[in-house]
């Protein structure tokens, strides 16, 4: 067995490669500890679901019952904006393929909480669409696994939304299930936060799967992703991608503390990929304190020059590009000349699997900048590279996903500084 990361029966631990879908980490309230602070990255402490102190409460146990109080219809109409809802354990289906479609919100002072009674005893065989404002979902799992619906679809879409948080969910599937779309996505959103969830298995881990993320960001402003597991994707893990501008733009988001590892199926399939093109822009993103390891093709790649103050600090990348036989596959990609601009990599552990950059091209120009990084393995060399120390970090036990280093040498460095 490898480390187990919040592990349940049947939750499989980070060492035993993609898990299978049939698992599920245990629900609950409780915060992980970051790797800025404490000595954990993508660990948590689940608890029971309970609503807030004080807000009013009204329980939830028919699918019919949810779908109502997303709505806002009756018995519901008439809930306070600020109703927290208590889903008791059972299984949640429905005809419709959109099972919790939020219409109905809360206020800034006052959400309106979707909670499960246990992260692994609510379970949604359906999607989810966010359109209110002031939204939390807690402590439950939408689960995919042999979902049959064609076409463009995510698990949970956040639709020109205001503050909505995911909050201990788990999403996960079959690795043959969702097309085109990601297990979430963000369009045209403000404050999202995705915190402590298990994103993993969506899409079709086959010739057809190139488009099926874990998470993906289309137009956003001031999103977080952080705390999570996110694994095993047919695609890539994140994705920012605006689309040339014909999704939006992106200013503000921060990818923090999360395990990102064994995303993609083919080349051009990624831990990370930050693609912003001519009007699409993509500005403020902070990538810190993140495990991004066995992505197929690499762990961070970078698509267009419509990139500003991009900074990666203090990650641990390892063997990614592990999946490809590509000679560009590498720890950071480039995906072509001007590719990258306005990028800072600093301070990370990089351990190289097969190359550190797959090419600098003459990215250094437009601000693409890998300085002061520990590098163990080939590929530290670069007319974008500079200052990088090669060290071995010594990790305790990379083979099952334990990469606190143990090399005085590597200190202030990495995801585990």
């Amino acid at each position: 067995m490898g480390l187990c990361l919040a592990c349940s029966t049947g939750e499989k631990s980070i060492g035993d490669g993609p898990a299978d879908g049939t698992g599920g980490v245990p629900g609950g309230t409780g915060g992980a500890t970051a790797g800025s602070g404490g000595e954990l990255i993508a660990e948590w402490t689940d608890g029971p679901g309970v609503c807030p102190s004080g807000m009013p409460q009204q329980t939830i146990a028919t699918a019919a019952e949810l779908e109502a109080a997303a709505r806002g219809d009756d018995p519901f109409a008439e809930d306070a904006a600020g109703t927290c809802y208590l889903i008791a354990d059972g299984t949640y289906a429905s005809s419709s393929n959109v099972l919790l479609w939020v219409t109905d919100g809360g206020t800034a002072s006052t959400p309106r909480y979707f909670v499960g009674e246990s992260r692994d005893g609510v379970i949604i065989n359906a999607r989810a669409t966010v359109e209110a404002d002031h939204v939390v979902i807690r402590n439950l799992t939408f689960d995919l696994t042999g979902y049959a619906q064609s076409g463009t679809f995510n698990t949970v879409s956040v639709e020109g939304a205001t503050n909505t948080t995911l909050d201990h969910v788990t999403l996960t599937g079959d690795c043959h299930t969702g097309s085109t779309g990601g297990h979430v996505e963000l369009n045209d959103t403000v404050g999202t936060v995705i915190d402590s969830c298990v994103i993993e298995n969506f899409g079709d881990c086959g010739p057809d799967g190139h488009l099926d993320h874990g998470v993906g960001i289309a137009a956003a402003q001031n999103a977080a992703v952080r705390n999570s597991i996110i694994r095993g994707n047919a695609s890539r893990g994140i994705q920012l991608n605006t689309q040339q501008g014909d999704y939006g733009t992106i200013d503000g988001v921060v990818i923090e503390n999360n395990r990102i590892y064994q995303n993609g199926h083919a080349d051009y399939e990624d831990g990370i990929a930050i693609n912003g093109e001519d009007s699409g822009t993509i500005a403020n993103v902070t990538i810190r304190h993140n495990l991004i390891y066995d992505n197929y093709y690499s762990g961070l790649r970078f698509v267009g020059a419509a990139l500003s103050g991009i900074v990666v600090e203090q990650n641990t990348f390892h063997d990614n590009g592990s999946g490809s036989s590509s000679a560009n596959r590498s720890e950071v990609n480039l995906d072509a000349d001007g590719s990258g601009a306005g990028t800072t990599i600093t301070g990370n552990i990089l351990a190289v699997g097969y190359q550190l950059l797959n090419d600098c091209y003459s990215s250094a120009s437009a601000g693409f900048a890998i300085e002061d990084n520990i590098v163990f393995g080939a590929g530290s060399t670069g007319a974008c590279i500079s200052g990088s120390t090669e060290a071995d970090p010594q990790f305790e036990d990379a083979a099952n996903g334990d990469y606190h280093p143990n090399s005085a040498a590597v200190v202030g460095y990495g995801a585990y500084p």
